[in-house]
């Protein structure tokens, strides 16, 4: 696919002339591009804390099958992100490379959730899993059309590190916000409307429509961002050359480790939220809407700290503060029960938000820098290329989370056909375990990739790791 060949707005004067100096990033730009976030996190979210629930007692898969399904669907779906990152590199059009696929992508994504949560009423007669497993990957590219092209911008967006830092700190707050919509409102609307069949079909109409509107207001914001020609000579390298060139990038690739665990750790933790709540809380769903808000009311508090921060340590330190704390904030669910009141719901959630903020701040920042190595070190522009293998091992990571959530479920005796509140204390242990041992675990493993990063920062007048 290509569009018709116009420079993009804020492009070099000339294809392999000298380029200019991208312009400081205006307000604008930083609130819409970061609004992207909002709709992207609440999209994901939407879909993590619940399809499992919806898949296994509204369309009454057992759980190890809905696992396969959910995992299988992003997994195929990842394979796309390389080929959507190379095609938004070779675009040509008067919105530049990226922008005119976050259009798409809106469209897209606006239909996508409520396909997911409105298979009961398809009226579909044969298998609900090939029903389920083809929702999803549609589901799913609409994801990668809007997600690959818009990671991709910051890149182009500034060469200043302190500035990208700046950059995606407007992301991180608006990725707290669409955790808050997706992983606390998506739960409390269903359980509100008595976590039925339509109750979930109202969430997939009203998510479809709130990330669309999001989506649109990123594509429409960021009209005025700086963008690149195309680079001609890269765009006859060869797919297999450059993701040689990706995988001869150090530092990336440590970065690539790190957060496909991180991603697995997330996916793990909020896919299995909503089963710990009422099945090992006894506790209404609306509970998660508590620990959400004071979670990222504390995130918001401390992202321009940690911003700060960054001025006097590198962000390799910055990260793994992040995630040391993040491994004791997973920790403190073990001391959870059923009586514990409210201010101990409130402490845990402020708890991970600090350090939830340290890692959005530092790992986004650091994924940025990564790229720009290779452009510093090359001279060529492949960042759809990089964001696609971001985005790809994210979905990896992503897709983790189910596999391993619904077959934990299967073997410790999930019944798909009794009530979350009536499930065996077998079916409770395996909920533990897939929101505080797997989490821990894959951010414990983070760290040791983290130590063999090396990517030098200026940090006062001298140069540190």
């Amino acid at each position: 696919m290509r569009l018709s060949a116009v420079s993009p707005v804020g492009g070099h004067d000339a294809v392999g002339g000298a380029a200019e100096v991208p312009p400081d990033v205006s307000f604008r730009v930083r609130f819409t591009w970061g609004f992207g976030s909002l709709a992207t996190i609440s999209y994901l979210n939407i879909v993590t804390a619940l399809v499992l629930i919806y898949l296994t007692t509204v369309m009454k898969i057992s759980p190890g099958v809905a696992g396969v399904i959910v995992s299988a669907a992003r997994i195929i779906d990842a394979f796309s992100d390389p080929l959507m990152g190379r095609l938004t590199d070779h675009t040509r059009s008067r919105w530049g490379r990226r922008r005119p696929y976050l259009l798409l992508g809106a469209f897209v994504c606006g239909l996508g959730l409520p396909l997911v949560y409105s298979q009961h009423a398809m009226g579909f007669s044969g298998n609900p899993a090939i029903l389920a497993f083809v929702v999803l990957v549609i589901y799913s590219l609409g994801f990668t059309i809007f997600n690959v092209p818009y990671l991709a911008m910051p890149v182009e967006m500034t060469r200043d590190r302190l500035q990208r830092l700046s950059v995606m700190s407007y992301r991180s707050v608006f990725m707290m916000f669409g955790s808050v919509v997706g992983s606390s409102g998506g739960p409390w609307l269903v359980g509100k409307l008595g976590r039925d069949a339509d109750a979930f079909q109202t969430l997939g109409y009203v998510g479809g429509a709130f990330v669309f509107l999001a989506m649109l207001i990123t594509f429409f914001g960021t009209s005025t961002a700086h963008a690149e020609r195309v680079d001609e000579v890269e765009a006859r390298t060869p797919f297999l050359e450059q993701m040689r060139a990706v995988a001869d990038n150090k530092p990336f690739m440590t970065m690539v480790g790190i957060k496909v665990l991180q991603f697995l750790a997330l996916s793990a933790g909020s896919g299995t939220t909503a089963f710990f709540v009422v099945m090992v809380l006894k506790r209404d769903l609306s509970l998660m809407a508590l620990l959400a808000i004071s979670t990222i009311a504390s995130a918001l508090a401390f992202i321009p700290f940690f911003r700060w921060v960054g001025q006097y340590i590198t962000k390799r330190t910055g990260l793994a503060i992040g995630i040391v704390g993040e491994i004791f904030a997973q920790l403190t669910w073990l001391a959870a029960t059923p009586e514990d009141s409210t201010t101990f719901f409130v402490l845990r959630g402020i708890l991970a938000g600090i350090f939830s903020s340290a890692i959005l701040l530092y790992g986004q920042a650091m994924w940025l820098d990564t790229i720009d190595y290779d452009r510093e070190k090359t001279g060529k522009r492949r960042e759809g290329v990089y964001t696609s293998v971001y985005v790809f091992i994210e979905r990896l990571g992503y897709s983790l989370g189910p596999l391993v959530i619904g077959n934990l479920l299967q073997l410790m005796d999930f019944d798909s056909k009794l009530p979350l509140e009536k499930q065996p204390a077998s079916a409770e242990v395996a909920v533990m375990l897939s929101l505080v041992a797997i989490p821990s675990l894959a951010y414990a493993l983070g760290l040791v990739f983290l130590w063999f990063y090396r990517l030098p920062e200026r940090i006062g007048d001298r140069e540190r790791i």
